[in-house]
Order: structure tokens, then C-alpha cells, then sequence
């Protein structure tokens, strides 16, 4: 069954994925950004091109890759585990595709970010200006690029995130399964607590110790300063447009780095959602 570590872009997933690599890293093991740690807690990218393959997927026709989502998770699940699938998916169904269902998923942790902030980090790294990420973030027609695979140029649309508004209430109305939801701030704010809660939903599916210890110990691991120190070490694989990975991690960068006519904009077209997650 699956336990998805889902987001949209630029809102902490990543932070997610490396402190649980951290906490369940065996004695003695180096920590890495770019190598796997422990089998059963490392989370892979769902899809990518190893799954479409399987399924006999094109993957540049994005309407084959919907068409396929179930079964992409069927073929992974006859593993008979618990299996970490990371994704900026928006949780939609296209043309009565549902992008997953209770036969496949069991439970799910979902980050949101402040859109502001958002938009800033994404601008970045995707490498283009704040106002065409903006109209990316408006757009129903937002596609996430996979460019791993050299063989497809231009790489291919291998998730839909929509706007940033409809990615947030597409798995909030999620009524499946249980997903855990935290925002990044409070997730920055008090690191301890919200680490040990997410542990703590975890135990609900697969059985764990949980550790103040470690976990202090895997939040100092993988505070931002020391993730940003290892990109410049070792590199980093999801890297994209030569750009780092890791810009700044903070709250409230909008506040002196965003066009106040943008700000305005993104507030009074996710007002709603803005108010309820208390971001206005």
C-alpha cells in the first residue's frame, strides 16, 4: 500500500524526504543527498520513466500517463509493502482516471506553503521570471517537466499540479484515507514537535520507534544550512536549470522580494484557501 509524501512544488517535500532518509540511515551510515538510505522509508518519485516502462507508457502523451495511474500503483503494490511514493500530482481524476484509490493508498502526508513564498522559490527554480511562474501558478494546465531521461528532449509532462489553490483542496477533499497535513511554516517554526507528529501518523502503517534523540538529531542533519553546504559539496540530483536547489528556506521573503502587484494577485485569487491556512 502507498503513503504518499505529496505538495506542490517548493513547499518542503524535499525537507520531508531527507530527514525521514536521516532518522532511519543504519549506524555509522553517512548521510547523502543523493544516495538512498534506509529501503523501506526512501520515497520514490511517482511516476517516473522506470513505471511508465513497466506499463508500456508513452510518456510524452500525458493522457496515457492518467490512463495508467491505477495500474501504476497496482504493479508496485504486489510488492506486499508499505511503499513511499513522492508526487506534486494534484489529486484529480481526468476523464473518469482517478489519480489513486483506497485498493492503492493507505495514507498520505501533504505540506502547503504560504503561495507568496512559493512563487519565489519555484521562480527560481525553474529559471523564469516571477510574473510567468505566477501564470503558471494560475493555470490549470500546469504540467511538472521530468527532463531526466535524455532520450526525450524537452523532457515530458510527467505530473499536473494545476493551480496552486486547486492542488491544495484536491487533496484536502480526499476522502479515502487519512492524510496528515502541516504547513511549511509550523514545520519550520517547531521542527521537534512536528517531526515526532509526523512519526507518529506513520506508526499508524508500518512500525517504528520514535526517538527525541533522533529526531533532534535528524532535524540538525538536515537543517537548510547543511542541506545548501552538501549541494556545493556533492551536488545535487534534482538540480534543474543550473540553479541550486536550495535558495533560502525562509518565511515571509515575499514581504521585500515580490512585486507588491503580484502579492495582490495571488491574495485575491486563492483568498479563500489563503484565509483558512491563516496566510492572510
Amino acid at each position: 500500500m502507498i503513503v504518499w509524501l505529496a505538495s506542490y512544488p517548493k513547499s518542503g517535500n524535499t525537507w520531508l524526504r531527507m530527514f525521514l532518509r536521516s532518522y532511519f540511515l543504519k549506524n555509522e551510515t553517512q548521510f547523502s543527498l543523493n544516495v538512498k538510505g534506509s529501503e523501506v522509508f526512501e520515497a520514490q518519485t511517482f511516476p517516473n520513466i522506470k513505471m511508465l516502462k513497466n506499463v508500456s507508457v508513452n510518456p510524452t502523451k500525458f493522457m496515457d500517463i492518467a490512463k495508467n495511474w491505477i495500474n501504476m500503483q497496482e504493479l508496485l503494490n504486489l510488492n506486499g509493502n508499505i511503499n513511499f511514493l513522492k508526487t506534486h500530482n494534484a489529486n484529480l481524476t481526468i476523464n473518469n482516471y482517478p489519480f489513486t484509490n483506497t485498493d492503492n493508498t493507505i495514507g498520505g502526508i501533504y505540506i502547503v506553503r504560504d503561495p507568496r513564498d512559493v512563487l519565489l522559490s519555484f521562480s527560481h527554480h525553474l529559471g523564469l521570471s516571477h510574473k510567468d511562474t505566477l501564470e503558471k501558478m494560475l493555470s490549470m494546465k500546469h504540467f511538472e517537466l521530468d527532463e531526466s531521461d535524455k532520450n526525450i528532449k524537452g523532457g515530458y509532462k510527467r505530473s499536473i499540479l494545476g493551480t496552486w489553490s486547486k492542488h491544495y483542496l484536491s487533496w484536502k477533499s480526499y476522502k479515502g484515507r487519512k492524510i496528515f497535513f502541516l504547513k511549511y511554516e509550523d514545520l519550520l517554526e517547531n521542527p521537534n514537535k512536528k517531526f515526532y507528529e509526523i512519526l507518529e501518523y506513520l506508526k499508524n502503517f508500518i512500525p517504528l520507534d520514535v526517538s527525541s534523540e533522533k529526531i533532534a538529531n535528524s532535524i540538525n542533519i538536515t537543517k537548510f544550512e547543511n542541506l545548501k553546504k552538501l549541494e556545493v559539496e556533492e551536488g545535487f540530483n534534482e538540480q534543474s536549470n543550473n540553479h541550486n536547489f536550495f535558495r533560502k528556506g525562509k518565511v515571509g521573503d515575499w514581504r521585500e522580494n515580490l512585486d507588491p502587484k503580484l502579492s495582490k494577485i495571488i491574495e485575491e485569487t486563492f483568498k479563500n484557501e489563503m484565509i483558512e491556512l491563516g496566510y492572510l
